[in-house]
């Protein structure tokens, strides 16, 4: 597997709005970049704003999808992208009520050398 240099990784912005709405704002330059697998407490939903990712959940190739779309992640579904195409805008939308943070269960990174 190649990796992506980290000047390629992805760029993110939280934003933390109203009423206890929280988004993670990713925006992907390379294809075939892969956002680690995680997952939450609550449902949210995945938002693809500008290109086209594949996704895995708990493990099990879901499917491509090419944005605009959302996709509704359900709580405690560990989940998964790979960018399909270059410069590619996600943005994952959380209801997070009075937390200071969204609530990850499990998170996994990849490591290795570039």
């Amino acid at each position: 597997m190649e990796l992506v240099r980290l000047e390629e990784q992805p760029e993110t912005i939280d934003l933390r709005m109203a009423c206890g709405v929280f988004a993670k704002v990713m925006r992907v330059r390379k294809a075939h970049t892969v956002i680690p697998q995680h997952s939450h407490s609550f449902d949210h939903v995945s938002n693809v704003v500008r290109g086209a990712v594949r996704l895995w959940r708990d493990d099990v190739l879901d499917g491509d999808y090419q944005g605009p779309c959302g996709i509704t992640i359900k709580a405690h579904v560990k989940h998964l992208f790979e960018t399909l195409v270059d410069d590619v805008l996600i943005l994952c939308v959380h209801d997070i009520g009075t937390a200071e943070e969204v609530s990850i269960e499990e998170e996994h990174q990849i490591v290795g050398d570039v």
